[in-house]
């Protein structure tokens, strides 16, 4: 029965988003830490997944070229209207990586993955999400000294500076430490060097390595 399910789902967005389904198959991502659906796609060939981020978190999508042949892109839209919400097209081999806005409920989404190569190609596909919330505890803890005010402006502008730091570049092929070290020093410039700014680097870092976890 279990196995059913997708399929169902698919013929269903066949009817009323052509745009982002058609006869394949959706295959639901059943989340679970570390996993991910990997398959060989032939040229101009499309795979489908459905995901729910859950409420106030930021999905992750994480898209790898295995074989590191061809050129794979992401798309993600939401499973509710069929509106593209992000996609990372980028030529070339490297790693694409998709972060969502922050959602204040829980949202079901569909990645759609293109072989837009010329050769039957290996993908793997992580779907994620982090939970801003329990990455402040971890802050928290790495500076007990400190007692910071958690808020939606100081929130917000955290946020806003992690999502331009990954809107800024093409993230493919950069090391992490290199974009580690951009997110610190924008923390800094932001917040300071003292109790404060402290805390602020290790909630904006915990928040970041959490995007690029299986980057």
């Amino acid at each position: 029965m279990n196995k059913l399910i997708p399929g169902i789902a698919a013929l269903g967005l066949c009817f009323v988003y052509p745009s982002i389904a058609n006869s394949q198959q959706i295959t639901r991502f059943e989340h679970q830490d570390d996993t991910y659906y990997h398959q060989n796609l032939n040229s101009k060939g499309v795979a489908r997944y459905q995901y729910k981020i859950p409420a106030n978190t930021f999905g992750v999508f994480t898209l790898k070229n295995s074989s590191g042949r061809s050129d794979f892109d992401i798309f993600v839209y939401d499973s509710s209207n069929g509106k593209l919400l992000y996609k990372k097209d980028k030529l070339g081999t490297q790693t694409e990586l998709v972060v969502t806005q922050l959602f204040t409920e829980n949202k079901d989404v569909i990645i759609k993955v293109v072989n837009y190569g010329s050769q039957t190609s290996r993908y793997k596909l992580y779907a994620n999400y982090v939970n801003p919330a329990t990455k402040f505890l971890i802050a928290v803890a790495g500076v007990p000294f400190c007692n910071p005010e958690r808020n939606d402006k100081t929130s917000s502008r955290i946020f806003t500076s992690l999502s331009s730091i990954l809107q800024g570049k093409d993230v493919g092929g950069v090391a992490k430490d290199v974009l580690i070290n951009e997110v610190t020093m924008e923390m800094r410039n932001q917040f300071g060097y003292g109790c404060t700014g402290e805390f602020m680097v290790n909630w904006g870092v915990s928040i970041f390595k959490g995007f690029l976890r299986n980057y």
